[in-house]
């Protein structure tokens, strides 16, 4: 009888192929599972760089091509002129949300004492709905302003309960980000690099993702904060009580399209002519129409320029989600999450529409062989 192979040898190179997919996907577990709580701040230092990658340049360029330094330098600029304030001003706006809140329950209450004794005249029908819609609406509206201001309050309590995992989740932002504005490549492209994509799908995904990625954060969230620190400057020289998380309430709504920061300021002025500061109202209403609102048509064509830019209804969605699912990091991470899906799908279709290699032109014109 003929002497049979061994049932080991039938098919060794399969074998090995099987055994690195295993390995590699279990090896790849393992480390994203020894990671994930720091891969938010590696994600946020990959996009920060990405948009400081300018700034670091003129400053490499300023101090003769000196890499460390001129990243140590950006890093600074960063943490003084960004980071810090939006600290400080989080920490502030939470203080006033948390007093603003008590001072609206003690408005409802005597409004709704206030409804209770007054009196309508005889001819309004439906006197007895009337009456209890009046505080109804007013309770309505003290609870979401106090939603709101927990939410402030509660973000900066759980800032100050994780102050050591907040400073650890910085220092990993800070210490990644030095590193990766010093790469020539970004890290995007080395990532796409492992997928297995042609060299152009690869670029293409790349320059997209960083163009929808930077339209969008420098067209939402800077006018925003552009807005918002107006508004609030407008609600401060107005008098109006916690005009810090006034700002900060309008920098968040500055998202919302065709509304943005106009219902705040609207709420603003109706609430000066309501107590009888009809000049600050109007100048209120002056600042509101002239400079915050109308800052958008400058700052837009400046900030965003040829990037390419996500529809309004995707950037409200992202941003909202981003916020639900990674808290206030979201307001940067959602739309970009929402930029990379984007980008994606349509580069997909694109490669999907192209004509296979040999097949350009019309069918009559081409050379048939064989």
């Amino acid at each position: 009888m003929p002497d049979t192979p061994p049932r080991a040898l039938i098919a060794p190179a399969t074998l090995r192929w099987v055994a690195l997919v295993l390995v590699t996907a279990l090896i790849t577990l393992m480390f994203f599972g020894m990671i994930r709580s720091f891969l938010i701040p590696l994600i946020m230092a990959a996009i920060v760089a990405e948009l400081s990658r300018p700034l670091y340049r003129r400053i490499r360029t300023f101090l003769g091509g000196r890499r460390h330094l001129a990243s140590a330098v950006t890093l600074v600029l960063i943490l003084v002129l960004v980071i810090l304030p939006v600290i400080l001003i989080a920490s502030i706006a939470a203080q006033q949300a948390l007093g603003l809140s008590r001072s609206v329950v003690m408005i409802v209450n005597s409004l709704t004492a206030s409804a209770t004794e007054a009196a309508l005249p005889d001819w309004i029908p439906y006197q007895e709905d009337i009456d209890d819609l009046g505080p109804e609406i007013a309770n309505k509206v003290a609870d979401l302003i106090t939603a709101v201001a927990r939410y402030m309050v509660a973000t900066l309590s759980s800032l100050s309960r994780g102050t050591a995992l907040f400073f650890l989740d910085t220092f990993i932002f800070l210490y990644a980000m030095y590193f990766f504005l010093q790469m020539d490549t970004p890290v995007m492209t080395q990532i796409l690099r492992f997928t297995g994509l042609a060299a152009e799908t690869q670029t293409k995904i790349a320059e997209r993702s960083v163009s929808v990625s930077r339209a969008t954060i420098k067209g939402t969230l800077v006018i925003g904060v552009v807005q918002g620190v107006l508004g609030g400057i407008g609600f401060y020289v107005a008098g109006i009580d916690g005009a810090t998380f006034w700002g900060v309430v309008m920098g968040i709504v500055s998202i919302i399209p065709g509304i943005g920061p106009s219902l705040v300021l609207s709420i603003g002025v109706v609430y000066l002519l309501a107590i009888g500061q009809t000049g600050a109202a109007i100048g209120l209403g002056l600042w509101a129409g002239l400079v915050v609102t109308t800052i958008d048509n400058i700052l837009r064509p400046i900030l965003v320029g040829r990037d390419t830019q996500m529809h309004d209804i995707l950037i409200l969605v992202s941003t909202f989600g981003g916020l639900g699912m990674f808290g206030a990091v979201g307001l940067i991470l959602g739309p970009v999450v929402a930029g990379l899906f984007v980008t994606i799908w349509t580069t997909l279709a694109e490669a999907a529409a192209m004509p296979p290699d040999g097949a350009h032109g019309p069918p009559e014109t081409r050379k048939v062989t064989g």
